[in-house]
């Protein structure tokens, strides 16, 4: 089974190679409006320890993605950012461990037809679309 072959790695902000991991995620905010304090936002969230920044990788089904996670106050589980290759295998393996959680929905916003095709084949839908970004939802609870 896929899942028991990728693993989560919980990338602590006390790592000393943060700055080079942030590096690695920066290009999740290409062609976002205000990347600049975006990609700040999301730092400082790891940094302060407000969000999560995770590996997740499988060897075997060619999947490596780094992705940083929020949590909202309303208990949406906000992907902040999220780079790498493998999205289409990975991305039942993130669902299953985001709705273990209890998290009522998962959300992300982005600024890529693609990846809101990708998006909407696992369920999720449009929540609202501005001339900026799209932003996605998939409601986890009482599913």
């Amino acid at each position: 089974m896929a899942n028991e072959k990728m693993t989560f790695t919980l990338l602590r902000p006390t790592r000393s190679d943060l700055p080079a991991l942030f590096g690695l995620i920066k290009r999740a905010f290409n062609g976002v409006h205000c990347a600049k304090a975006e990609f700040e936002f999301c730092c400082d969230a790891v940094r302060t320890q407000r969000a999560s920044f995770y590996h997740l990788m499988g060897r075997e089904q060619g999947v490596s993605l780094r992705f940083v996670g929020y949590v909202t106050d309303d208990n949406d589980y906000l992907i902040l950012a999220m780079t790498g290759k493998g999205l289409n295998k990975a991305a039942p393996v993130i669902l299953e461990a985001v709705k273990s959680q209890g998290y009522r929905s998962i959300k992300y916003h982005t600024v890529r037809r693609g990846m809101t095709r990708i998006l909407k084949g696992f369920g999720f839908s449009v929540m609202s679309q501005s001339q900026h970004d799209t932003v996605m939802s998939l409601q986890l609870e009482g599913c």
